[in-house]
């Protein structure tokens, strides 16, 4: 079905709002992961006097900053698709 060109503009700024305020949240998810990565590389827990421990439990901060890079990534690119 046909759309009218003011209810597309509509539901156009909505979708852009939507995605910015995702943006924000993910970006803030970032930033406060990144802290997290920053931290746990300096600081060896009590119970990680097996060196994997401390490597896993990094290595899961890792995984998360690079997932929330990727998010951003998409939101982005989602973003500059938009009219």
């Amino acid at each position: 079905p046909k759309v009218d060109g003011k209810t597309q503009r509509n539901r156009d700024e909505v979708r852009k709002k939507i995605l910015q305020d995702e943006l924000k949240a993910e970006e803030k998810a970032l930033v406060e992961s990144a802290a997290a990565l920053k931290e746990g590389e300096a600081t060896r827990l009590g119970d990680e006097r097996n060196y994997q421990k401390y490597l896993d439990r990094v290595q899961r901060l890792k995984d998360t900053v690079a997932l929330h890079e990727k998010n951003v990534a998409a939101i982005r690119k989602e973003l500059s698709g938009l009219k």
